[in-house]
């Protein structure tokens, strides 16, 4: 639980707020777009006036040379010719008053009914006309759109501004202005230019609700802004051209898909390291508890072992201790306490070898020498060092199997297995004292079976007993003590020698215990 606090909750809880502020995200990325959109039309509404300006210069500057009526001054001309998007240049002989008004273009007619409007527009925006003035007369040249020039139609676009034709003298010009051709021809390079293949640049006019211009190069261009998603992008109005918008998104995906990727990108990332911090957390976990656990063991192991050592420490001390004052009256009695002290010197040799041999398995330093051995004879030669020991017990044996089954082990290591194997049998047997042992083949293996009918191993101490220091701590086994290397020594043995060991139990019906040896 600790870990889990300490390494899994700051990252869940992050990962929450990722999800959370998905919403953030977009509105941020949402503003950053909007700025660079505000940031893009100052810098085309600038150009545009730069364009203008230009133009106006040149119209300007022909004002000063004599018109010839019924002609287009060469500069006009040329200005006309070189610009599709000037459709028609006037210019009225006054600004107090009713103007008398010279048209000149290249394709309206001068009885176009477009001109009369040019001249009713001008009454009508003699408040426009008077600022200007007062603007140019202080030093600033100011355009201003020429309203109701047409009945709703953006087609075309009228501008006006004050024109100086002499010392003290002004006039009201103008010229008309196709939008679509202006943002196409003028503008659309220029979009181009700052798009740069980073985000979609696109020009509509918001009655038709249809692009005019866009800086997608894909070959499939969509009719209309609304097929274009127009929840994807951010638009704004152009300050020369009012009834058109200027719309930016991002190049390949939306931002909404932009945002989505991004926190996709982020989740996963706060996935991965959630993963490796559980796999983490997992391991550190199992690694903690098997170190406790080998502590418990360990501490289990001295305990027994100390106990182990003590009973037969204090037989041998007690009964020496009484021979050695002549307390014992009887040849006989003296006999049977030269043969406890002797047995018990075993015991206590078997323990401490036992300990010695489990240190060098351990620490890789016990040497295994394979040779081709007869497990039947080898068999045969510990019980026979083991029968009396197992008749004193009152346990009956058998030994069944191959005679000519030659392997290839370690002699001494292959008594060690077969000495604890049959120690086990003896020590957790309580009612039914018989061990069988049987010789074989099996998967290319030469195998020795142990065989008894005791107190067996529940399936889940089966997954531990090979473990070091490990000794069941419940039921019946507990209550016989012991070191709880046997079985771990064994096994260490038999992985020396290429083997392997193999237990099959079951609590109340005892266990069959297997050494697999290399086959000759």
């Amino acid at each position: 639980m600790l870990l889990t606090l300490v390494f899994l909750l700051p990252a869940l809880f992050f990962s929450v707020y990722m999800l959370s502020s998905l919403d953030e995200d977009e509105e941020m990325i949402q503003e950053i777009y909007s700025k660079q959109l505000d940031a893009i039309l100052f810098s085309v509404n600038q150009y545009s006036d730069d364009i203008l300006g230009n133009w106006t210069s040149k119209i300007e500057s022909s004002l000063w040379d004599p018109i010839v009526e019924d002609s287009i001054p060469n500069k006009i001309k040329d200005l006309l010719n070189l610009n599709e998007a000037i459709t028609g240049v006037f210019m009225s002989d006054t600004v107090q008053g009713k103007a008398i008004l010279r048209k000149f273009s290249l394709e309206n007619k001068p009885n176009d009914p477009l001109w009369a409007n040019v001249e009713s527009a001008l009454e009508k925006n003699s408040t426009t006309v008077q600022q200007l003035l007062s603007y140019k007369k202080s030093g600033f040249q100011k355009i201003e759109r020429l309203d109701s020039i047409a009945d709703g139609s953006v087609h075309p676009y009228g501008l006006i501004y004050i024109a100086q034709t002499g010392v003290n003298q002004f006039r009201v010009a103008g010229l008309f202005i196709d939008a679509d051709l202006f943002i196409e021809d003028i503008i659309g390079p220029r979009l181009q230019t700052i798009a740069r293949d980073q985000f979609i640049l696109s020009a509509l006019v918001k009655d038709r609700d249809s692009i005019v211009y866009t800086t997608l190069t894909t070959p499939v261009v969509a009719d209309s802004w609304e097929e274009q998603s127009p929840q994807q992008a951010l638009t704004k109005e152009f300050w020369i051209f009012p009834d058109y918008m200027l719309g930016i998104r991002t190049a390949g995906n939306s931002l909404q898909e932009l945002v989505w990727e991004r926190t996709l990108n982020n989740l996963l990332l706060l996935v991965g390291l959630d993963v490796i911090l559980i796999i983490a957390v997992v391991l550190v976990f199992r690694n903690l508890k098997k170190e406790v656990d080998l502590a418990q063991s360990k501490s289990d192991f001295i305990s027994n072992v100390s106990h182990e050592i003590r009973t037969p420490l204090a037989l041998i001390s007690m009964f020496s201790e009484t021979l050695e004052m002549n307390r014992v009256t009887t040849e006989e009695k003296k006999a049977e306490y030269y043969r406890i002290i002797s047995k018990e010197t075993q015991r206590l040799t078997g323990i401490v070898n036992k300990i010695l041999n489990f240190s060098q398995a351990e620490e890789k330093k016990k040497t295994i020498h394979l040779e081709r051995l007869n497990l039947e004879k080898e068999i045969k030669g510990v019980l026979g060092t083991y029968d009396f020991h197992l008749s004193n017990k009152g346990f009956e044996y058998t030994l069944a199997g191959q005679s000519d089954l030659w392997v290839l082990a370690d002699r001494e290591a292959l008594i060690e297995s077969i000495i604890n194997l049959v120690d086990n049998a003896v020590k957790y047997s309580e009612h039914k004292k018989r061990i069988e042992i049987t010789t074989g083949r099996e998967d290319g293996f030469g195998y020795i079976a142990v065989k008894d009918y005791g107190i067996g191993i529940s399936g889940k101490d089966q997954k531990h007993i090979f473990d070091k220091f490990y000794r069941v701590s419940t039921g019946n086994l507990a209550r016989n003590r012991g070191t709880g290397l046997g079985l771990s020594l064994v096994k260490q043995l038999m992985e020396a020698q290429k083997g392997k060991i193999t237990v099959s139990s079951e609590l109340g019906n005892g266990s069959t215990f297997k050494l697999y040896f290399l086959s000759d």
